[in-house]
């Protein structure tokens, strides 16, 4: 069970550092392709501080979470919500960190599981 979580707060904490460099990633192409940013409705940088507070509260979840069906149904659910918080007033933020945050995710569930598969087998054998 410590392999697990251990695993678990590992694969997810990379996640989240990886969303912060593709968060950037993402304002820095699109400022290249399209010029500055513009700003409508709900201010755009605290709507995404929102959105990454609940991507790494959802993921300390993911991570606590024992393996089930639950996880997958999670991802798409934080993929879903940001969608809708996003979407009436930023449609390209919104689809852009809705498959983030979502995929993100569940690439780090994957890494989590392979992770405590690939330890529990060497610590065993």
């Amino acid at each position: 069970m410590k392999i697990r979580l251990m695993a678990g707060l590992g694969a997810h904490a990379l996640g989240c550092l990886l969303f912060i460099v593709l968060s950037w990633l993402g304002f820095f192409l699109y400022t290249q392709l399209f010029g500055s940013l513009g700003s409508r409705g709900v201010a755009g940088g605290l709507g995404l501080l929102l959105v990454f507070y609940v991507y790494v509260g959802t993921n300390l979840l993911l991570a606590l979470l024992p393996p089930g069906r639950v996880k997958p149904l999670l991802c798409g659910l934080l993929g879903a919500a940001v969608l809708a918080y996003l979407l009436p007033q930023h449609p390209l933020r919104a689809i852009y960190f809705s498959v983030l945050a979502g995929a993100l995710s569940w690439l780090a569930v994957l890494a989590s599981a392979h992770l405590t598969a690939h330890l529990t087998d060497r610590l065993r054998g």
